[in-house]
Formats: structure tokens, sequence, C-alpha cells
């Protein structure tokens, strides 16, 4: 998988569910014969998957690989999609239960939020329909939530004045490398452990980034953390900690620092300023 993009792969809906305001799982450990994809419409919870774990919210796609324990405990009544699914390639083949798992587990996160809940919006309409029809329509909007992710994460070029903004494409090795970083961005992981994964020292890594992205690979990674605080601080009633522990920081201590020195406000600051 030397060559693999994530846009190179799509999913394909064997099963779904939508469930309003639970306020616990049936179990708190579970295991899944399919890929399974758990989509937070509203509230949160916490997980623990393998290594991975933090809180899931809105805008928050958990992906649980075949045969692999999912703990998992609400955190405020949760509002959800729960997708059983197969990956296929371009060319139609299937993707075998032990391959992808380092691009297709654990937790993604969906930045543009508005078309997300466009599609969640058009889900839960498809859930008047039957059968294939049904599966049909899930799979529609799976896919363009999944393509939605793919350019988010640096597989497409991205225009504008935004900090990805770039005039040539990135070469496929850095293409990987920021798909890597999305998804392993709410995670505990260093970033020489994504060099490491891409063959490159920590220097030759943040050097080949900056030259097709204009931005280096901690302030890319920052970038995105930070947004999702902001989100969270706006839409979620979680505390520093909690929020810290869904984005990939230490603590809540060192989620202010951090918060400060980009905007300059504490999040607590930027709480009370931008709520109603």
């Amino acid at each position: 998988m030397d060559d693999f993009l994530l846009s190179d792969y799509v999913p394909r809906l064997i099963y779904s569910m939508y469930w309003e305001r639970k306020d616990k799982f049936l179990f708190y450990e579970d295991t899944y014969k399919e890929w399974t994809l758990f989509a937070v419409e509203s509230g949160s919870f916490y997980y623990e998957l393998g290594e991975d774990k933090g809180i899931a919210t809105f805008g928050d796609l958990l992906i649980c690989p075949p045969k692999t324990p999912f703990r998992r405990v609400v955190v405020e009544p949760l509002t959800f999609f729960v997708l059983r699914l197969r990956w296929y390639d371009r060319e139609g083949n299937g993707l075998e239960p032990t391959e992808g798992r380092e691009f297709f587990t654990g937790k993604i996160n969906i930045q543009n939020t508005s078309r997300l809940a466009a599609n969640y919006k058009m889900m839960k309409q498809a859930e008047a329909f039957e059968g294939e029809r049904r599966l049909h329509r899930f799979s529609h909007y799976a896919q363009d939530i999944w393509l939605l992710y793919c350019g988010e994460s640096g597989e497409e070029t991205p225009v504008g004045d935004g900090p990805m903004s770039i005039s040539n494409k990135p070469e496929p090795l850095m293409l990987k490398a920021s798909s890597l970083i999305h998804k392993h961005a709410f995670q505990t992981i260093d970033l020489k452990q994504i060099a490491a994964m891409l063959g490159l020292s920590p220097a030759r890594f943040t050097q080949k980034f900056k030259a097709d992205f204009g931005i280096t690979p901690i302030e890319h990674l920052t970038s995105i953390r930070l947004e999702k605080a902001k989100r969270l601080l706006l839409e979620m009633t979680l505390t520093l900690e909690q929020i810290s522990e869904s984005i990939g920081y230490q603590n809540g201590y060192y989620l202010n620092r951090i918060f400060m020195k980009h905007m300059n406000v504490t999040p607590a600051t930027y709480r009370k300023a931008h709520t109603v």
C-alpha cells in the first residue's frame, strides 16, 4: 500500500441504523463482523479502540475494523448513525478485513459540518425507504461524506487563501503525509512517527511538507486541532479536559496554552464571547 490514497476506496453500505438521544450503549464493549462506522449527529461519547481513545462529538466518525474490541460510554445524550460497510477500490475489489487498518481505523473528523449535517438530514429521510433502495441512498450519502473527508485530508489540491492553498499538486508522498496527519490529528501521535511511516527523517519531512503546502506539519496539525476545539467550545458543554482529550492534547492546561498562543484569548474567554 505504498501508493495508497484514501480516495481510491469507497464504502458500500450493507446495514444502517439510526439512534436518537441514547443515554447509554447496550454493551460497554462490542465487536463486529464487518467494518462499522459510528457517525455522531449530536451528543458525545468516550471510546477506546485499540490504542486510539478519546471523546467523539458532532463532526467525528469512528471507524471500527472487523473483530476488534470497541469500548464506549455515553458522555452526553447521543444521536448517531451506525453504518456497517465494506470498502471497494476503483476496480470493484473488496478490501480484506486485515488491510487498510492504518487508514480506516479510529476517529476521523469532518471540518465542513454544514455539508455533513445536510448529508445526515438526507440519511434520516432515507430511513423511510426499504430494502435495496434504502441501502443505495445510504451508500450515496456515506460516499459523499467519505470523499469530503478525502478532500479535506489534502488529497485534492486546495484553492483559495487558506493555510493549505498551493499552486501545484503535491507529490504523492506528501498527499499521503497530509492524509496521515488528518487521520491521526486527534490522537496523541508524535509527528516523528508519521515521518517514520513515510521513510523520512523529521527534518526532511518538515522541509518537503512545507515546500508542497506552504506550512509545516506541526502548523497544519495545530490548525486542525484548534478548529475542532473552537467548535466544541461553542457547540458542547464539555470541560476543557474533555475537549483536550478529544483532540489529542495531553490535558486542559496544555490546550489552554496552545489556544492562548494562537488565538490570543483563553478557551473560557472564547466560549463566553461567542456563546449567546
